[in-house]
C-alpha cells in the first residue's frame, strides 16, 4: 500500500536532514503509530507521506504511484498538528465542506456527509460559528471533521488529540474505531507523543534525528528503558529533580520593587456573541503561587488567559495589579504579564530564534549577554549552536514551543500564563518544564498553568480554578478536584509514571 524507500528530506536553510534513508513499508488495512522526539522528523514524514513535500532522495508511493502525484484525487487525508494550519473558511460549516465542494460533489450528497461529520464529532452546535473564534479543542475536532468527510483512503493525524480534552479524546477514538470497521482497507497512521495514545496500536515506529530506530509492538518499544530514555519516549522525573535548574538572569529582575505581587481577576465578564462565556469571575493569583485552570473544551480557558495578559478587554470587570495594599493598575503593564500561546507560533516574528529570545529583554532595558542567551537555549533543550540562528518557523512544534518558554522566562514578568504548556512536547520536555515551573515558584512567579493533562496539574498545582463551560466558575484545592467523579471527563488521570 505505502512504500517509503531510501527517503531523505532536508529543509532549505537547514544543515541537517529532517529525514535519512529512511525505508518503511505499510500494508492495506494497517493501523501503526509514530513516536519521537521534538525535531525527530515526525510531522515531515507525514506530509512526505501526504505527498505535501517533495523528497529530496528516494521514493514514496501509495498503490505504485507517486504520493505527490494528485491526477488521480487525493487519497491521504492529513490532519496537521496545528489545527489552524488547515483552516480556510469563515464558518465551520464551510470549513468541513470544503473539501467536498473542491471536488464537485453533489449538493445533496454533500450536505449529507457535512450533517453526518458534525454529528460524528459532536461540534453539531458549532455549525454556524466562525472559526476563529474557536478555542483550540475545538478546531481540532473542526479539522478531524473536515478531514473525515473526504473518506480517504489513508489517514495520518499528526497529534489528533493534543488540544482535546478527554471527553474529545473519547470521541476521536470511537470515531477511528468506527471508521476502521466500516472501511477495513482504510491505513491509518497515528502520531503522538502520548504513551497511552501509542498503546492502542499494534504497531509502533520509534524516529530518532530522522531515523527509524525501533519498529515493533508498544509492549517491546515501552519495555526497553535505555532506548525510550534516549529518544525522549520516557522521563525520569526524579532524575530531573536531582538537577540544579538555573534560569539565566532572572531572579533579581523578578523581584524588583516596582512590580506588583497581586494579580486579581474581579468580575470579569467576556463573550464573542450575545451570550458570555465568562460571567461575573473572580480570583487571585499571588506571586510564587501556581495556580491551574481547567475544564472542558471551549470553556473559555484560553479567553481567560488573554483577558489577564491584556490581549483581551472584559464586557464587565477589571484585572487589577496591587505591590501590597497598594494598588499600581487597572491596566496590564509592558513587562508584568507575559504567557505562552496555545499555538506559540503565534507569537513568533522575527528571523532568527536568538532575536526572539533577545527581542522581550531589549524592550525592558534588560540586553541579555551571549552567556545568557546560551543558557535560556540550554534551559528548554534547544542546543544554541544548533538553533540560534534557525528560522523560527523551521522548526517542529515541539521545538517552538520550547523555544516560546525561553522567550517568555528572558522578560522576566511575575506573572506568566502556560496555555497547554506540554502539548506536542516529548515526554522529556515533560519532564524537563515541571521542574523549570517548580524553579519558577521559588524564584516567586506567579503561574497560571491551563492543562488537561493530570500528571502537569497534580505535580505544579495546590488549587484549581475550574470553569464547566456555562460562564460559571468553581475555585477547589487540586486534591478536590481529583475527588470528583467528573474530572476525568476534561483532564487525564495523574499517572506519575516513568515513561
Amino acid at each position: 500500500m505505502i512504500k517509503i524507500k531510501n527517503v531523505t528530506y532536508r529543509y532549505r536553510d537547514v544543515a541537517e536532514a529532517a529525514l535519512r534513508n529512511l525505508s518503511l513499508e505499510i500494508s492495506e488495512g494497517e493501523s501503526l503509530c509514530i513516536m519521537g522526539s521534538n525535531g525527530s522528523g515526525k510531522s515531515t514524514l507525514a506530509r512526505v507521506m501526504a505527498g505535501l513535500l517533495k523528497v529530496t532522495e528516494g521514493r514514496v508511493t501509495i498503490d505504485g504511484v507517486d504520493a505527490a502525484d494528485k491526477s488521480q484525487g487525493n487519497k491521504t487525508g492529513l490532519l496537521f498538528q496545528n489545527p489552524d494550519n488547515q483552516m480556510v473558511a469563515v464558518l465551520v460549516e464551510k470549513e468541513v465542506a470544503f473539501a467536498l465542494e473542491n471536488a464537485a460533489c453533489p449538493r445533496r450528497e454533500m450536505e449529507e456527509r457535512v450533517d453526518a461529520a458534525l454529528v460524528m464529532f459532536g461540534i453539531g452546535p458549532l455549525r454556524m460559528r466562525m472559526t476563529s473564534e474557536l478555542s483550540g479543542g475545538e478546531k481540532q475536532l473542526v479539522a478531524l471533521a473536515a478531514v473525515m468527510v473526504q473518506k480517504p483512503r489513508v489517514l495520518v493525524l499528526d497529534e489528533p488529540d493534543s488540544y482535546l480534552d478527554e471527553n474529545g479524546k473519547k470521541i476521536l477514538l470511537q470515531q477511528l474505531a468506527r471508521l476502521r470497521a466500516d472501511n477495513p482497507r482504510l491505513v491509518e497512521i497515528c502520531i503522538t507523543q502520548y504513551p497511552q495514545t501509542a498503546r492502542l496500536y499494534p504497531r509502533l515506529v520509534v524516529l530518532d534525528r530522522g531515523r527509524i530506530v525501533a519498529d515493533r509492538t508498544p509492549e517491546i518499544v515501552f519495555a526497553d528503558r535505555a532506548l525510550t530514555l534516549a529518544t525522549g519516549l520516557r522521563y525520569d522525573l526524579e532524575q530531573y529533580q536531582r538537577r540544579e535548574v538555573a534560569i539565566p538572569g532572572i531572579s533579581s529582575h523578578l523581584v524588583e520593587n516596582k512590580k506588583p505581587d497581586r494579580l486579581m481577576f474581579n468580575h470579569l465578564t467576556f463573550g464573542y456573541r450575545r451570550e458570555p462565556l465568562l460571567n461575573n469571575v473572580s480570583f487571585t493569583l499571588e506571586r510564587g503561587e501556581s495556580l491551574g485552570l481547567v475544564g472542558p473544551t471551549g470553556a473559555g480557558k484560553s479567553t481567560l488567559a488573554m483577558l489577564g495578559t491584556g490581549l483581551l478587554k472584559p464586557a464587565q470587570g477589571m484585572v487589577a495589579f496591587y505591590r501590597g495594599q497598594e494598588l499600581l493598575s487597572h491596566q496590564v503593564q509592558p513587562g508584568w504579564v507575559s504567557g505562552v500561546f496555545q499555538q506559540p507560533e503565534r507569537q513568533f516574528f522575527l528571523s532568527s530564534c536568538e532575536e526572539e529570545i533577545r527581542f522581550g529583554p531589549k524592550n525592558f532595558n534588560l540586553d541579555l549577554n551571549p552567556e545568557e542567551t546560551a543558557g535560556f537555549f540550554k534551559l528548554v533543550g534547544l542546543e544554541p549552536e544548533k538553533f540560534a540562528g534557525r528560522d523560527p518557523f523551521s522548526l517542529s512544534v515541539g521545538e517552538k514551543r520550547r523555544l516560546a518558554f525561553a522567550a517568555v522566562l528572558a522578560t522576566c514578568a511575575p506573572f506568566i500564563f502556560f496555555d497547554e504548556p506540554t502539548s506536542a512536547l516529548d515526554r522529556e520536555g515533560v519532564g524537563r518544564f515541571i521542574i523549570m515551573s517548580r524553579e519558577l515558584k521559588k524564584l516567586g512567579a506567579g503561574q497560571l498553568i491551563i492543562s488537561h493533562d493530570g500528571d502537569i496539574i497534580k505535580a505544579l498545582t495546590n488549587r484549581v480554578i475550574y470553569l464547566p463551560g456555562d460562564g460559571s466558575f468553581k475555585i477547589m484545592s487540586t486534591t478536590e478536584l481529583f475527588q470528583n467523579e467528573w474530572y476525568s471527563e476534561i483532564i487525564s488521570s495523574p499517572a506519575f509514571m516513568d515513561e
